[in-house]
């Protein structure tokens, strides 16, 4: 038989953003301290190693052997409440983003090439002590990690357009923790009975390919496009431990291996341009599409192969996210202060692709507004970048009265904020 437990029990369990909480929707604004300067704002411009995962045709600019080193770390701050718990905090966590990236160009061939690793994006939350409907306080925790090493290639029809591509062979990894433990049967309505799940890391590669564009019609302005497809993902190798303590003929916590289907992260598709208003100030706009509506949808975990004789022999745990795709709008600017200061601010929105009736505080990818600030330094062939990140509070409240999808009830509300900060360090080497 298969033992079903409802989605109402699982809207919780699992986040989608862990190695970073999220920003527009599991994706990070920017990848390095200088694209997040202008909060993102790279399609158009992309002329530095880490460009190869906003638009791997700007690469095509360099010449010579370039380097990027970046740390960035992100400090996500949330809140819940319904009406069994006044509002409450979730536990300070913070997300360090590494990314490294090595470009090789020159004048003697019209290819570029190169490869990044990068900490994509995902999510994770904590919620220590939480009251449930069963009588118990008890833990709720998520995290998903997504990175990728991204080889990448571009090729110059001329100084002014290049095409580009990258192959992002990224790997991932779950974990949830939803009341743990808590173990309810209800003798009554044994389907309404509640056995607190577990998940420890079910993991897997994913696969994606980002396709690039750039043109530059005028000295002054260039433009660019960008297409990434969704990811093939595969979550397995986990453990699901289920609380059957209370369950009549078990009494006692049962380990399944476990796997996860369904979780994809988003194909996108962008333009951007940037424009040298003068000498010293570019602005850049760009504008993408995040296709979430078939990337997050049903969400199933499955266990199997149960560690106790007489336990169900499967546990199939089916739940509903239905998220909603998702425009980004982004609005940079650049100013070069002199031959060593450059600085830079930005303004990024992205609509919350969580609808209100699906929303759970476990996978808070809510924030819209994000406002960024940021400075670089030159000397000689190094430049250091430093940028600040701030995601306004958001905040969103599920009214729906299914229990079968919002297990918290109606008015369970969710408020989202976030900081991060980025360092960088990039240089370049002249090729004989």
């Amino acid at each position: 038989m298969k033992h079903r437990v409802p989605a109402s029990y699982l809207a919780l369990m699992l986040a989608g953003a862990g190695l970073a909480s999220a920003t527009n929707g599991l994706y990070l604004v920017a990848y390095g301290a200088e694209a997040m300067g202008r909060a993102g704002a790279n399609i158009a411009i992309s002329d530095r190693t880490l460009g190869l995962n906003s638009n791997p045709a700007g690469i095509a600019q360099l010449q010579g052997d370039h380097y990027t080193l970046s740390l960035a770390l992100l400090a996500p701050s949330l809140e819940f409440e319904n009406v069994i718990n006044a509002p409450t905090d979730s536990e300070d966590r913070y997300f360090p983003l590494p990314a490294f990236a090595w470009v090789r160009s020159g004048k003697e061939t019209p290819w570029a090439w190169g490869f990044g690793f990068l900490a994509q994006g995902g999510m994770g939350a904590t919620f220590d002590d939480l009251h449930t409907f069963f009588g118990t306080q008890d833990q709720t925790y998520t995290q998903v990690r997504f990175a990728t090493l991204s080889p990448t290639v571009a090729y110059s029809f001329s100084e002014d357009s290049a095409i580009g591509a990258t192959l992002n062979l990224g790997y991932a990894d779950a974990a949830f923790r939803f009341f743990p433990q808590t173990s309810f049967f209800n003798s009554q309505a044994p389907e309404f009975s509640f056995f607190g799940p577990k998940m420890e890391e079910a993991a897997g590669m994913q696969y994606s390919l980002r396709l690039g564009w750039w043109w530059r019609p005028d000295p002054v302005w260039t433009i660019g496009a960008i297409y990434g497809t969704k990811t093939d993902s595969t979550f397995d190798g986990g453990t699901l431990q289920v609380n059957f303590a209370d369950h009549p003929f078990l009494g006692q916590k049962v380990l399944y291996d476990a796997e996860m289907d369904g979780f994809t992260f988003a194909a996108q598709a962008g333009v951007g341009t940037a424009v040298r208003a003068t000498d010293k100030l570019l602005v850049a706009v760009d504008l993408k599409r995040i296709f979430w509506d078939d990337a997050i949808d049903t969400i199933e975990v499955r266990g199997t192969n149960p560690s106790v004789a007489g336990a169900p022999p499967e546990i199939l745990l089916p739940f509903v996210f239905d998220w909603e795709d998702q425009w980004v709008v982004t609005l940079g600017f650049e100013y070069r202060a002199s031959d060593r200061w450059t600085w830079r601010a930005g303004y990024n929105w992205g609509e919350s692709p969580v609808p209100d009736e699906t929303l759970t505080p476990l996978f808070p990818a809510t924030v819209e507004h994000h406002v960024t600030l940021g400075a670089g330094y030159t000397k000689g062939a190094v430049t250091y970048e430093l940028a600040l990140e701030h995601a306004l509070e958001a905040s969103q409240t599920n009214d729906n009265p299914d229990p079968m999808v919002n297990p918290f009830g109606p008015g369970a509300r969710v408020d989202h904020s976030q900081w991060t900060v980025a360092f960088g360090i990039s240089w370049a080497k002249a090729r004989n």
